[in-house]
């Protein structure tokens, strides 16, 4: 217990460090312009420390989260389990967690910017949040996700051997686990995927992975270590952990959702699951005990919550029209779909010293969308962009020769990219942006384009 109070101790100051250092790295949106700079700035042994750290801040996000009641499983059924076997264990789980990762890295280096443009498909995500709904009936027992037949037999054989998880199997489920859940991404993950699809370099986007998916992993091993040496066998309280799963991939479903579907409806979505929820879980049901009561509290916050949420939307929905008066009128684009037309809108603001802002968008691209209904209309934004040639290119059609011209001039891999051109007719590299932006960032950078020209 005193070695692996000391182990703890260790990872815990590794992970406090980590995520610090990975806060002033500023990977907190989806743009691979910025983890290109970080890249290629730094030196490897900085930006794998780095893309550690971002491990560990994933972790703490839904993608990482229904790992926890897995590993669980594995550690808590055994019986005389030490806490080095947990420990272990816990690692060979994570092992096998990584090496998948490091394969999605492979990958995307090979490619390219394809990965972008499926993640970004409706088709896609509606599937991914299908599997999401699907993963969160099966925590709330509705059904039971089951491996193959004679790959649960092979495992049952190995673990008989022992009479304990053989290290093989246990980390075969890590890399089956990651596979479950693979459809979670998250912007910083998004970011990290398609610059390696950019670049196209593959051993190092599978060795990135790999670092990030160790950081990921490192919570898991404490927890893992953790229910091997204190924490109390099987039992009903596993059942509510399994529940407050469902609950959260129900969550992460809406949330992707809400990159294709109005506000108005994922608003009413996520009141519906604040307050069924919390009546499922039986969070109003009368209480004895302290953390009873203070459980009753936070079920009656949320659906207090719930009904604020679903209020907004109602109102919202009723004066839609109003609304969309407030918020301006829509950015005026300049539509310049050939590289001719492009070069020839250049050329005119350069005579007319007018800095140009180009958007490549596609149609199929959830985020171009997003930036139309929540940016582009915006009245700070118009203000903003006033006085600069603002130009919209459609690329949809990737296999358009006209397209690939325009890709290849631009050096365009995902979209949404934004660009901008000084005075000179000079692009501004370092005002790059690419994926979601929101109106404060855009605004900020909006400032910076004002101050050059």
């Amino acid at each position: 217990m005193k070695h692996f109070k000391r182990f703890l101790g260790v990872l815990t100051l590794m992970a406090i460090s980590h995520v610090v250092w990975s806060f002033s790295a500023n990977f907190e949106s989806a743009n691979p312009t910025t983890v290109m700079h970080f890249i290629q700035g730094n030196s490897a042994l900085i930006y794998l420390s780095a893309f550690f750290g971002l491990g560990i801040l994933l972790a703490f996000t839904p993608c990482v989260l229904p790992m926890v009641p897995i590993l669980s499983g594995i550690i808590v059924g055994q019986r005389s389990l030490s806490t080095r076997k947990a420990i272990k264990l816990s690692l060979s789980y994570v092992l096998g967690m990584a090496v998948t990762y490091a394969g999605a890295g492979v990958l995307a280096g090979y490619m390219g910017s394809t990965v972008q443009t499926i993640m970004q498909q409706p088709l896609a995500i509606i599937t991914f949040s299908l599997v999401f709904v699907l993963m969160a009936l099966a925590m709330f027992g509705l059904f039971e996700l089951r491996m193959p037949a004679k790959i649960h037999n092979k495992f049952v054989f190995l673990n008989q051997k022992n009479n304990t998880p053989n290290m093989v199997s246990v980390a075969l489920m890590g890399i089956i686990s990651t596979l479950v859940v693979s459809p979670c991404v998250t912007a910083p993950l998004i970011g990290v995927l398609t610059y390696i699809g950019q670049s196209g370099q593959a051993l190092m986007g599978g060795v990135i992975l790999f670092v990030m998916a160790l950081g990921m992993g490192i919570p898991l091993i404490i927890v893992g270590a953790g229910y091997g040496s204190f924490l109390p066998k099987t039992g009903p309280w596993m059942i509510k952990i399994k529940q407050l799963f469902g609950v959260i991939m129900l969550a992460m479903a809406i949330w992707m959702l809400g990159r294709i579907l109005p506000e108005t409806i994922i608003k009413f979505l996520w009141a519906a699951l604040l307050i069924i929820s919390s009546i499922g879980l039986g969070t109003l049901t009368a209480k004895s005990t302290k953390s009873g009561h203070l459980l009753q509290g936070v079920g009656l916050i949320s659906i207090v919550l719930g009904g604020i949420i679903a209020y907004s939307a109602i109102v919202q929905s009723v004066n839609f029209g109003s609304s969309m008066a407030l918020n301006g009128t829509q950015v005026p684009f300049i539509r310049a779909n050939s590289l001719a037309a492009i070069k020839e809108e250049l050329a005119t603001a350069k005579q007319e010293r007018k800095v140009v802002f180009i958007e490549f968008y596609a149609s199929w691209c959830s985020d171009c969308q997003e930036m139309e209904t929540k940016v582009f209309n915006q009245s700070e934004v118009t203000k903003a962009m006033a006085g600069l040639v603002n130009l919209k290119v459609d690329i949809s059609d990737s296999k358009s020769p006209e397209v690939i011209k325009i890709k290849k001039a631009f050096a365009i891999y995902g979209t949404p990219t934004m660009l901008f051109f000084d005075t000179q007719g000079e692009p501004l590299p370092q005002l790059t942006m690419v994926g979601y932006i929101n109106k404060k960032t855009l605004i900020g950078v909006l400032e910076q384009v004002h101050k050059l020209s």
